[in-house]
């Protein structure tokens, strides 16, 4: 799991290497950074975890990160559900900013100066999306991973022994 993290800031740092060897060999960090887009990401993204106990679910997956860290399959099933809501609101919110973006180039294309600058905008803003996504594919997947182990520890058990166990406790 830390592994698919690592290798995704590993695969940025790599792109961002390879855009300074590329070419005329520049490059600024600000080419990545556009502070509007992020603050419109995050508008669209944070009001969902003010919903109640959503932010709880969303921090115990990366509690889940932790090899000895356990939890309820209630709680597992909760977590996988707030990690899909937040991947569809993600894509959702990228597309809704970029089409706004893409408007915003429309309405200003007779300008050339500003053409540039506006499409990578644009393009930031699905860059923003396809990061966040990509960091938060692994943590779905181990909530995943835990739900089927989970399963499987149910049915592991021996029917016969789960009915005594039963009969046992209520008498």
């Amino acid at each position: 799991m830390i592994m698919e993290i690592i290798s995704i800031v590993g695969g940025m740092a790599f792109l961002m290497l390879m855009t300074y060897t590329g070419g005329d060999k520049t490059f600024s960090l600000t080419w990545f950074v556009d502070f509007p887009t992020i603050l419109i990401m995050i508008i669209f993204i944070v009001p969902i975890f003010m919903r109640g106990g959503l932010w709880k679910d969303f921090r115990r997956a990366f509690q889940l990160l932790k090899k000895d860290f356990t939890c309820h399959l209630s709680e597992l099933r909760r977590t996988k559900d707030v990690l899909e809501m937040i991947q569809k609101q993600i894509w959702y919110a990228g597309i809704l900013t970029m089409m706004v973006s893409v408007m915003y180039v429309m309405v200003n294309i007779s300008d050339p100066s500003l053409l540039g600058p506006n499409i990578a905008v644009v393009v930031l803003t699905m860059f923003y999306a396809v990061i966040l996504e990509m960091l938060l594919l692994p943590l779905l997947l181990e909530v995943k991973r835990r739900i089927i182990d989970y399963m499987d520890l149910d049915t592991e058990m021996d029917p016969v022994q789960a009915v005594s166990d039963s009969d046992s406790n209520q008498g």
